[in-house]
């Protein structure tokens, strides 16, 4: 439960889009939603091994999460929820591995911060290709039947 406080807090701080629906659920309802990063129907280990490379995106996985927990099934909510990812990803990036900085002079820091670039080019791509819509579809078609 403390994980869901911190990225919750985090959200927060980095202002992200899209947060104002975990202000609607308490950590513990939260906590059942948030499943790290990756698709429902990937092993809980891969998605743990994923959700650990991504790191840095965590906050922006939590709201993501709750997001396709009550998918529309409409192109409108996915390109929404796709939307939000994106600016996110970038906010979270912007905030903690800034471009304009003296830490720029450290080798190691620019090899982090490009790893961190990486990390999130990938994660940008993946969550808008059909899979990810289908997924998006799978989760509508999973409430609509649980109502």
């Amino acid at each position: 439960m403390e994980e869901i406080t911190e990225l919750r807090r985090l959200c927060e701080k980095y202002e992200l889009a899209g947060r104002e629906i975990l202000a609607e659920y308490c950590d513990a309802e939260l906590a059942e939603m948030y499943n790290g990063a990756g698709p429902d129907a990937w092993p809980d280990d891969l998605r743990g091994l994923l959700t650990r490379a991504m790191l840095l995106f965590k906050p922006a996985v939590l709201i993501h999460d709750v997001q396709y927990t009550f998918s529309d099934g409409t192109e409108a909510g996915f390109a929404q929820t796709v939307s939000d990812w994106r600016t996110n990803c970038h906010k979270i990036f912007a905030a903690d591995w800034p471009l304009w900085t003296m830490r720029m002079l450290s080798k190691a820091y620019r090899r982090e911060r490009l790893y961190w670039y990486g990390v999130m080019t990938a994660a940008n791509f993946a969550i808008a290709t059909a899979a990810a819509r289908d997924a998006w579809l799978a989760a509508y078609r999973r409430r609509s039947q649980n109502v």
